[in-house]
């Protein structure tokens, strides 16, 4: 996935308030706040509110309606063609077919399915298909995301880190209350333009590119659902009625307004006031940690449990609903100094399980020596709406005079000091065994994993594009052939594959293991072949994928398309086609290399877990200059090493570098 968006914020046109449809109906609910309404991108999502987007809309002189106007033009996700779809599986598992027999019976299991229950399903899936815009939508978010049951971090959520400022910044870099105000007054500029709809809708060959998570990012949360459900749902409240956001610091949460009465922006100063009364002015004594945030680290299942007994109290509901309510949460780590790349990016991953609400959506985090990152939520959002978010944000504070920051910073305001409200909760002996059995969960299940960063400084995109290749198909080929150094064979490799395209877009898989990857990894460990000869199974891996992938981004991958026919499938059914049940076809989609690119100048992390115990997740970022690949592993169950996946890494790299650069000496002698 790539940066979506090339226009900068700040260079926003405002024009005059476009004419708007008819407010939306309606959905009266009990609740404390009255009424949800529909969201404008007809998203099937409500929002809480006690008037409608509309209806603030039209009284800001700034809006501009321009965010969510392409959603219209979206054309629905499509189903493939069955034989497609098959034909597409049959090249897919050919380099895990090590005989010819292997390969046929794949094919007669294709055959059997494309004659008996293939056509079957396929005509189930097109008609449930057929009044909808996304079918995968819920299939998708609830299997995936809300019926999944292990614990949110590290298994669900995705984070990055912010490189540091330039030493020109220091004093608002290394000062981590300045950076803070810093971070929370530019997000606020963001908030702004979603609230005006002034960023414009993402066009990409002339396509517009689907914009609806940009309208549930802020005032939002996961929630734990009932315990007898076994889901989590989803809770959205209006981002213009809710000026306010949350702090945490110790385990504890605070509500920091960020607007004043009439919705303007507050100053720098009154931003940094109310983080310094929630460092500086709270008891002159210790306070016990809290740990409500331990809870969101817990197994769906137990904080679901937890959940129903902490909101039986009105005080612990009404903090729980502030939460949910804020715009986006800033947790203040100011007894932590990460350095290293590892330390930094562990602690942006998931921090001490305290203070931390891993429910939210959205989470930065500011730790002692200004270090900054971010952690998102990935239940309702893939990663190029935060990515966005992000680098939009380290973007402008690259951009501050630091003495004028800190001047505004320190610059006293005429307007009452406003006070920062802890949140309370109220936390009875069984909520307390909860937290302290979360706690010791989270500790047991972080330190089952290993990370490693591999940041590579030898060359990035740059150098790849003056080799005539994609720099995301040309680092998926160092990952390919690192691995087989590894392992003396290639293994099952997912990269995510954004369908934004379509209305509610989200992933397909780009299966990365090829005919082509296998004969190029082959190719690469044979002494006896000639370089030239590898730099051409190099460049036609590298297409093969491209290809692969662009057709996943179209909607037309393997394994979307299979998850949609299983999922006509009645539950329980005792009719499962031969071809499901195959070994060889599980093992295809046994993703024991998971990858994902989310690639910015301004980062110097990104990553989340392995998807499974057995092998290896792999977030890279490609860069002018630079490659970066977070490793991360279960090393006691899976066996593998992360420090030895990183010297595979390094070594196919520097390998690849080394050939395309004789032959480029080569050819300019001739």
């Amino acid at each position: 996935m790539r940066i979506c968006h090339s226009v900068a914020l700040q260079n926003f046109k405002h024009f005059p308030v476009t004419s708007r449809r008819a407010m939306h109906s309606a959905i009266v609910n009990y609740s404390t706040q009255k009424t949800q309404f529909p969201m404008e991108t007809n998203n099937g999502e409500h929002y809480w509110a006690e008037k409608p987007n509309e209806f603030y809309q039209s009284k800001r002189p700034t809006f501009q309606g321009n965010t969510f106007a392409k959603q219209q033009d979206l054309p629905a996700l499509p189903v493939p063609e069955l034989d497609s779809t098959l034909n597409k599986y049959l090249q897919t598992i050919r380099p895990f077919c090590n005989d010819v027999e292997t390969l046929e019976r794949q094919r007669l299991l294709c055959k059997d399915f494309s004659e008996h229950m293939g056509p079957v399903l396929q005509n189930q899936l097109k008609e449930y298909a057929r009044d909808k815009r996304n079918w995968m939508s819920k299939f998708w978010d609830d299997q995936s995301y809300l019926q999944y049951n292990d614990p949110i971090v590290p298994y669900v959520s995705y984070f990055y880190s912010h490189k540091p400022l330039p030493s020109h910044l220091s004093k608002i870099g290394n000062d981590p209350l300045i950076k803070a105000t810093a971070i929370i007054s530019t997000v606020i500029k963001f908030i702004e333009a979603i609230k005006d709809e002034s960023l414009p809708a993402e066009i990409i060959k002339n396509s517009p590119f689907c914009m609806n998570s940009f309208s549930l990012m802020f005032n939002s949360s996961r929630l734990p659902g009932k315990p007898e459900d076994n889901q989590d749902t989803s809770i959205f409240y209006s981002v213009y009625e809710n000026n306010f956001m949350t702090i945490a610091y110790k385990g504890k949460f605070y509500k920091l307004i960020t607007h004043d009465d009439n919705n303007k922006p507050l100053s720098e100063n009154e931003i940094w006031k109310q983080l310094y009364s929630v460092v500086f002015q709270g008891s002159q004594y210790e306070c016990k940690l809290g740990g409500i945030g331990s809870l969101t680290s817990l197994p769906r299942d137990q904080w679901r449990e937890v959940h129903m007994e902490l909101t039986k109290n009105p005080t612990s509901q009404h903090s729980l609903e502030a939460i949910h309510k804020s715009s986006f949460m800033l947790c203040l780590d100011l007894d932590q100094s990460p350095v290293t790349l590892e330390e930094k990016s562990r602690n942006c991953w998931h921090g001490d399980g305290i203070n931390r609400f891993y429910d939210k959506y959205l989470q930065f985090v500011v730790t002692g020596n200004g270090s900054s990152g971010f952690l998102a939520e990935h239940s309702k959002m893939d990663g190029t709406p935060t990515l966005f978010l992000n680098n939009f944000v380290c973007q402008q504070l690259n951009k501050l005079s630091a003495d004028e920051f800190v001047r505004k910073v320190f610059t006293p305001s005429s307007k009452a000091a406003l006070k920062p409200m802890e949140l309370p909760f109220i936390i009875t002996p069984k909520i307390n065994k909860f937290i302290e059995s979360a706690q010791s969960q989270f500790k047991e299940t972080m330190n089952e994993h290993d990370l490693r960063v591999w940041h590579y400084n030898k060359f990035g995109k740059t150098f790849i594009k003056s080799h005539g290749m994609s720099p995301d198909a040309f680092i998926q080929q160092i990952m390919q052939l690192a691995v087989f150094k590894y392992f003396k064979r290639p293994l099952p490799t997912y990269e995510a594959a954004s369908t934004r395209k379509y209305f509610k877009g989200r992933t397909e898989t780009g299966r990365s293991v090829s005919t082509a990857s296998l004969e190029f990894v082959s190719k690469w460990q044979n002494g006896e072949v000639s370089i030239a000869e590898k730099i051409q199974a190099l460049k036609h891996s590298a297409k093969e994928h491209s290809n692969y992938l662009k057709n996943a981004a179209n909607g037309h991958g393997v394994d979307r398309h299979f998850f949609g026919l299983k999922n006509m499938m009645k539950p329980d059914s005792d009719q499962v086609p031969p071809l499901f049940k195959d070994p060889l076809f599980n093992y295809s989609s046994t993703w024991l290399i998971s990858t994902s690119q989310l690639s910015s100048e301004y980062f110097d992390g990104y990553g989340w877990s392995q998807v499974n115990d057995n092998g290896f997740g792999l977030a890279y970022m490609l860069n002018n200059n630079w490659l970066h690949i977070n490793i991360v592993n279960k090393p006691a169950k899976s066996g593998l090493s992360v420090n030895r996946l990183h010297y595979y890494l390094s070594q196919a790299a520097d390998e690849i570098y080394e050939a395309l650069e004789n032959e480029k000496k080569l050819k300019a002698k001739l």
